[in-house]
């Protein structure tokens, strides 16, 4: 079992999105429960430690995460520091993350004002994406959010998005949690 546990370990440690259950499974090949039992048992004994990382549980996977006390010294190091997201931003984000798959004219509906420029930099940013065409004339492009989307907000599923108030009033950093 501690075999395991260390490959569980390494697999989620070398990977660059959260890897999930059934990733894992595939390449350990053994049995679901087991792999997520000693998934669990990993983040409980990495969040007891007091390392400068630790395992997080998001968007239906795992993940190493950087402690809040370490960004500042980790952002100098690499010298890029996170952009931050703009009220206007956040608040399409938030319609987008509530209401998908939403179109432009929808979106701007709620807002009262032009989204285009908006909806750009959250594509750009890999924070939404054009999911389809809605079936109107004119065949308005449909978007949704990302799968980064769930990981930078450390959401497991996009039943977990707050109402849309709530996240308006979100700290502007894209990086939520602050973490690295």
């Amino acid at each position: 079992m501690d075999d395991l546990k260390k490959k569980v370990e390494a697999l989620i440690f070398i990977s660059d999105k959260p890897i999930t259950i059934e990733d894992i499974q595939e390449q350990l090949e053994e049995e679901k429960v087991v792999i997520e039992n000693v998934a669990n048992d990993l983040v409980t004994e990495w969040n007891s430690l007091n390392h400068s990382f630790y395992i997080e549980r998001a968007n239906n996977g795992f993940h190493f995460r950087t402690r809040e006390n370490f960004k500042e010294m980790i952002t100098e190091y690499i010298n890029k520091k996170p952009y931050k997201l703009s009220k206007a931003a956040l608040e399409v984000l938030g319609i987008i993350a509530k209401k998908q798959p939403v179109t432009k004219v929808e979106i701007d509906k709620l807002r009262g004002v032009d989204s285009i420029g908006t909806i750009n930099v959250l594509i750009d940013r890999e924070l939404i994406k054009i999911s389809g065409e809605k079936d109107a004339p004119g065949r308005p492009f449909l978007y949704s959010t990302t799968e980064l989307f769930l990981e930078i907000f450390s959401l497991n599923n996009i039943n977990e998005v707050p109402d849309i108030e709530e996240f308006a009033d979100a700290d502007e950093s894209l990086n939520p949690k602050n973490e690295v």
